[in-house]
């Protein structure tokens, strides 16, 4: 998969022009290096440290992204290197403007280049509390 200044590439993101580009911030697919450990990160949502939770979607979005990194980077990894995929869980269609503003940001933040990680967002019926708006499983791949 070759290196990027003597490191190793953990995750090649690609999309194809043999189907329809991506509808949002996403990448077709992801190929990971064997020379990656996985990371299976549970949904995060968007409480701060403190607990308190943002009172709308992009807010939570952004944090819930946060949470992503935190844990990534507490493994020995960055979100930028090593971000597979998202499934976005939203509770609402109403929401759907802000969480996509805040996944938008958020990555042009990690990935300049528009390389992003794969991501499938649904909308649920709702998620384990009434003010939970967004809730985002991810995998990501740390140096082995």
């Amino acid at each position: 998969m070759g290196d990027i200044v003597g490191k190793p590439v953990l995750v090649e993101r690609r999309s194809t022009d043999r189907i329809a580009p991506p509808l949002g911030a996403y990448s077709h697919a992801a190929r990971v290096s064997p020379d990656a450990a996985v990371l299976h990160i549970a949904g995060q949502i968007g409480n701060a440290p403190d607990g308190t939770v943002a009172p709308d979607a992009y807010g939570q979005t952004v944090q819930a992204l946060r949470n992503i990194a935190a844990v990534v980077e507490d493994a020995g990894g960055t979100p930028a290197e090593g971000l597979v995929s998202l499934f976005t869980m939203v509770a609402s269609r109403e929401a759907l403007p802000g969480v996509r503003r805040g996944i938008g940001e958020v990555l042009a933040e990690w990935f300049p280049e528009g390389d992003y990680p794969i991501n499938s967002l649904i909308v649920v019926a709702g998620l384990a509390r009434e003010d939970l708006l967004v809730e985002i499983a991810s995998t990501a791949v740390v140096p082995g």
